[in-house]
């Protein structure tokens, strides 16, 4: 009788110990995949940070240059109306046409510095831009990486629960729970052996069924 019943119960436990295994390498694929999806969702932050810090640095470097060079200006003006004054003064001009002069020199160095305030600020503006518009779409890739992740995780936790399902099915279908000798004797709602009664409700249930030492059962 020993021997008739070794090979159910060496059956049932090679069935319990494939379907485990197949049931962790499909949590540790889904593990995988998800820590995969969280490196490249990493990543692309790191990317979009980059480039905003980039352009921060790059308008700092616009506007310093524009300030010096209204700078400049201011300076090359204050020269010129100078030298400007010095002449007129050599050559006799004054009144209205020396303050004319000097005024029409203001006038054009003012447009000047405003156009060099307009230039850099439409640089910055657009250096901002552009580098918004790539670390948004940096940042939304990195969202859609880290809920491929999560799925990742999800699909393999049904996997993994649909094998341990499938092999606590295959095991009550076993010889072993079909051997009259073993005294084993399905109510519906609870299994019976040696004189004990044992709940099962769910799958877990025979799980732990499948606990006992096999060779207490000849």
């Amino acid at each position: 009788m020993c021997v008739g019943g070794v090979m159910p119960v060496m059956a049932v436990v090679a069935t319990a110990a494939s379907g485990g295994m197949m049931a962790y390498g499909q949590y540790a694929e889904g593990q995988s995949k998800n820590k995969y999806y969280q490196y490249l969702a990493d990543q692309n932050e790191r990317q979009a940070s980059d480039i905003e810090k980039t352009a921060e640095q790059q308008v700092t470097l616009v506007q310093d240059k524009a300030a010096r060079d209204a700078k400049d200006l201011k300076n090359s003006v204050a020269k010129t109306t100078g030298a400007q004054k010095a002449t007129m003064a050599a050559m006799g001009i004054s009144g209205v046409t020396a303050e004319d002069i000097i005024t029409d020199t203001f006038n054009k160095a003012k447009l000047d510095a405003a156009n060099l305030r307009y230039n850099a600020d439409i640089e910055s503006w657009s250096t901002n831009k552009g580098a918004s518009e790539q670390a948004g779409a940096l940042r939304s890739q990195a969202t859609s990486f880290r809920f491929a992740g999560k799925e990742a995780k999800r699909a393999a936790a049904l996997d993994m629960t649909g094998t341990l399902l499938g092999t606590a099915g295959s095991i009550l279908g076993s010889d072993l729970f079909k051997t009259k000798g073993l005294g084993y004797k399905n109510t519906g709602q609870k299994i019976s052996y040696g004189g004990k009664n044992y709940k099962v409700t769910t799958p877990t249930d025979y799980n732990k069924v499948l606990q006992w030492n096999p060779g207490k059962l000849f």
